[in-house]
């Protein structure tokens, strides 16, 4: 397991794969934005794509995620990642976070590393 995320949902196709995180050690962190991140892990190039959260809503039949790439309806079996620009749908089946790869482990490790870098470059611009 990873010490400095937590995975919350998994899903998976052939080709990608859609992951919802939690960053550990954020407790404090009021902007959420910070703390929760969705993932498109594309996995012929292994690139990461953040997917922007803008909001989410759950009831009986399952659960939706808007991002400003597109939105996401899932429930406990699968889900269907439909596309803001070109209404392209993409299905993924929900996996079990066990089953989640070493590789993308590591990727999404990278990614947040890079955000922390591209905060602290901030800060020093700013003192």
């Amino acid at each position: 397991m990873s010490e400095t995320f937590e995975i919350l949902y998994f899903f998976n196709t052939p080709y990608n794969s859609l992951v919802e995180i939690k960053r550990r050690n954020f407790d404090f962190e009021t902007d959420l934005s910070k703390v929760f991140f969705w993932i498109l892990y594309e996995k012929k190039t292994h690139r990461i794509y953040p997917l922007q959260f803008i909001s989410m809503k759950d009831d009986l039949l399952g659960q939706e995620r808007v991002f400003k790439q597109g939105t996401f309806f899932f429930n406990e079996q699968e889900g269907t990642l439909l596309n803001s620009s070109d209404k392209a749908k993409m299905m993924l089946k929900r996996m079990p976070t066990t089953a989640m790869t070493r590789l993308l482990k590591i990727r999404i490790d990278e990614f947040l590393l890079s955000i922390d870098k591209q905060t602290e470059k901030q800060l020093e611009k700013l003192l």
